[in-house]
């Protein structure tokens, strides 16, 4: 079912290649991540006012996470920063500096004031203090991504043959390694902390279950997954990376065996993001030709397009508010739409009121 006229409730031009996308642990604030260095912000509600500017990095900005604080965020840029930043503020914080250096992915736990970030094969661990915590941990390749448990008890780095996993207040110690063959990017802890999931270069995903070292392996893609998130209540793991989104049972014993829910239509691009609504059982979904949907997750094949294709513009970001009545989407070439359950509402009755 498409929306008969435009569900976009608002809509501006960043000036700038998005990076990155999220909001902050509260919900409250959006930040996105741009190519020229700077981090754009807006209040994550219905009527918010114009993006603000502030520029945190001399080149890109390669890295960004909702920081530790749970209102600011954390960031990583070509230019060997590691800037965190508080939407009432018009600076950053430089909490470390690598002059030469990449700083490819950053991460926090607002449960223990951590924050971590990766140059290379070597992570660094943060304090609450914002101080470097022991000497940088070695990896045996570079970095692919990096998550702390929701509890911020322990990191796990995604690298070239599997995982390691620290813990966040050990001096010395070595990793316990999840081994498994291939290149591991994206890494998401489940919300108990008991399965640790990496998207793969080869389009796949790969996991563990720590309490008996279960693997699963979900291949088959047609593209790279780029986006993970679990639904409302861990019911699916919902990925990109095919025509449709791909949505992992965990309830029930886990998938091993199960087919996955793939929500909508199939779409002649693929999905490069995905969203789940804090609390209901929906997915927003954003496609590689610029396109848009919200797709229910209860088994009724309903496509509410939301954003029509584009050239030139693979959505980039998505994500919902804490409220989980905005949505916001970023494309690629720096647009930045929003999305009301009332905009998408009057969408779909053809703009009646």
């Amino acid at each position: 079912m498409g929306a008969a006229t435009s569900a976009i409730a608002r809509e501006w031009q960043l000036g700038a290649p998005v990076v990155g996308m999220c909001t902050n642990l509260q919900g409250s604030w959006l930040g996105i991540a741009l190519g020229d260095g700077r981090l754009a912000m807006l209040k994550a509600e219905e009527f918010p006012d114009n993006p603000k500017f502030v520029a945190l990095h001399e080149g890109v900005a390669l890295s960004l996470a909702p920081d530790a604080d749970g209102a600011g965020f954390l960031t990583g840029g070509d230019d060997g920063r590691v800037c965190v930043i508080e939407p009432s503020s018009d600076a950053p914080t430089i909490l470390a500096e690598h002059k030469g250096k990449w700083i490819d992915h950053v991460a926090a736990s607002g449960k223990e004031g951590l924050r971590a970030y990766a140059i290379g094969k070597e992570l660094f661990l943060l304090d609450a203090e914002g101080k470097q915590a022991g000497a940088p941990l070695p990896h045996p390749s570079s970095i692919g991504g990096l998550a702390f448990t929701p509890k911020g008890k322990r990191i796990a780095a995604s690298h070239y043959n599997g995982v390691s996993l620290w813990w966040t207040h050990a001096r010395e110690q070595q990793p316990n390694v999840l081994a498994w063959k291939g290149s591991h990017l994206g890494i998401l802890w489940h919300p108990e902390g008991k399965i640790v999931m990496t998207t793969m270069q080869e389009g796949a995903l790969h996991g563990w279950r720590l309490s008996d070292m279960n693997e699963m392996r979900m291949a088959g893609y047609a593209g790279k997954v780029r986006s993970m998130a679990w639904t409302a209540k861990s019911k699916y793991l919902a990925s990109s990376g095919a025509g449709v989104p791909v949505c992992w049972p965990f309830t029930g014993g886990g998938p091993w065996g199960k087919p996955p829910l793939t929500p909508g239509s199939e779409r002649p691009a693929l999905v490069t993001q995905v969203a789940p609504h804090p609390r209901d059982e929906m997915l927003a979904a954003g496609y590689a030709d610029g396109a848009a949907a919200l797709l229910p997750l209860d088994g009724r094949s309903i496509d509410v397009m939301i954003a029509p294709a584009v050239e030139g513009g693979a959505i980039a970001g998505l994500a919902w508010n804490g409220d989980g009545d905005c949505l916001f989407a970023a494309r690629e070439d720096g647009t930045l739409m929003l999305f009301t359950l009332q905009s998408v509402g009057r969408a779909v009755k053809g703009g009646k009121p």
